[in-house]
């Protein structure tokens, strides 16, 4: 029973990371498609969270909500990490698999979205002097970091030290990463106006 738990059940996670972490690496047993579902579930419960944090606690215009660009910013620091922590393994002698990698991680996003959760439905019957929605928040997000840094040592093999210089070249090639679709987007608008100004302007003498 408790293999199929680790297998198939990513709260077991929340209470269990070393035993599970080992068991998506070396026995193959996490879902990769409910790791997806998990995160559409990150992704919804963030919407959720703008959308319906209560009126005295919630900063947001609700009516500027950007379904898509809402997606992209919930998903993208998620693969960039991944693809990030993958490189490091690389570089670093790491055992851990990228689809090792993808699925304990998105596992241990579990806690923070249950924080999430539960800090909106508070933040709708708290006050303004009774932040305690903000705490479980903390608690949530704090909780996933920690068994996502365990998990992480015990997946690459790493004592405590390297996995934490890990952790740190990790976010420093996510913000590499991120630097370079930033430019790349960029350069990709001013070709796409570029192109369009030369197009217009061949329709306008052709006409």
């Amino acid at each position: 029973m408790k293999n199929k738990k680790t297998a198939t059940n990513p709260f077991y996670t929340i209470m269990h990371p070393f035993d599970c972490s080992y068991d998506i690496r070396y026995k193959g047993r996490g879902n990769l498609y409910f790791s997806v579902i998990i995160l559409l579930v990150f992704f919804l419960v963030s919407v959720f969270q703008r959308q319906s944090t209560g009126y005295i606690f919630n900063n947001n215009k609700l009516s500027d909500l950007n379904t898509p660009l809402k997606f992209v910013g919930v998903i993208l620091p998620f693969v960039l990490f991944v693809i990030s922590n993958w490189v490091v393994s690389i570089l670093f002698n790491g055992t851990g698999r990228f689809r090792d990698i993808w699925i304990y991680s998105a596992y241990c996003c579990v806690p923070y979205i249950i924080g999430n959760f539960a800090a909106v439905l508070l933040s709708n019957v708290l006050v303004m002097e009774e932040p305690f929605g903000e705490y479980v928040q903390i608690f949530g997000a704090a909780w996933s970091l920690i068994i996502l840094f365990i998990g992480l040592m015990v997946m690459h093999e790493y004592n405590f030290t390297k996995n934490l210089f890990g952790c740190l070249c990790t976010i420093f090639i996510m913000f590499i990463l991120f630097f370079l679709i930033m430019l790349l987007g960029s350069l990709a608008s001013d070709l796409y106006g570029f192109v369009m100004t030369i197009a217009k302007e061949i329709m306008f003498r052709v006409s």
